[in-house]
């Protein structure tokens, strides 16, 4: 019994660090691959299988913060909720686990929407990317978006998609995004001044930023802007 405890044990440290490799080995990918594009969404593709696995193991916080945060704002349950960039639904399972029930998943991925069907916590899944164009969600459409992990990210998403989810997000709901202290040097300046134009056009009023931890394993922290839409009242 010792020795196949012994034998158990090392295959499952092999395992562990094995999917922590695989780990290190994708987000260094995306980081390479500064014009997005096909190349990006195919390591997403790629990486779907184990994605949320590794980011759990390597303490990765953004979701479940963010899904608290949204909690504090939004008090209507029924809410229907975009999870912009939704990758494998890390999001979508803290939000249902604040007691929400209606959000849709949104990513470039359709290998991250396959993983994320499996979850059972979206109701609509789409396909498309966030940036200047206009997707096919209908005006005034969502109560809130929220984005975790990906703003700011090397050939990601950028301030080009603003006009965009201020669109499709009603008058009176919430935008809000993670913005990690990686990128956070190179983004601060362009979010703050992305976000007073629109303020200036009255669309939307900065009710308060926050900070929370975003990845435990590296001491990482975000920036959390949190956007409540006015566009109706001008």
């Amino acid at each position: 019994m010792e020795d196949h405890q012994d034998k158990s044990t090392g295959s499952n440290n092999d395992g562990l660090q094995s999917l922590l490799k695989s780990f290190d080995h994708f987000r260094g990918m995306i980081y390479a691959l500064p014009n997005g594009g096909p190349e990006l969404t195919k390591v997403y593709d790629d990486w779907s299988s184990t994605h949320s696995e590794g980011l759990r193991h390597k303490g990765y916080l953004a979701p479940s913060n963010l899904a608290k945060i949204a909690a504090e704002f939004i008090i209507d349950k029924t809410a229907r909720i975009l999870d912009a960039a939704s990758g494998t639904g890390m999001v979508g399972e803290e939000l249902k686990t604040q007691g929400f029930g209606n959000i849709d998943a949104f990513d470039q991925s359709q290998g991250a929407l396959d993983y994320s069907k499996t979850l059972g916590v979206y109701t609509n899944y789409i396909r498309d990317t966030l940036d200047e164009h206009q997707t096919q969600i209908p005006t005034d459409c969502y109560d809130a978006v929220l984005m975790a992990g990906t703003f700011g990210l090397p050939g990601h998403v950028t301030v080009a998609c603003f006009p965009e989810l201020i669109r499709i997000t009603k008058t009176g709901g919430f935008i809000m995004i993670t913005l990690n202290d990686l990128v956070i040097g190179q983004w601060k300046d362009k979010l703050d001044a992305a976000i007073e134009a629109s303020r200036q056009k009255g669309l939307w009023e900065l009710v308060e930023t926050r900070w929370c931890p975003y990845m435990k394993s590296s001491d990482e922290k975000a920036m959390v802007p949190i956007l409540k839409i006015t566009k109706g009242n001008i």
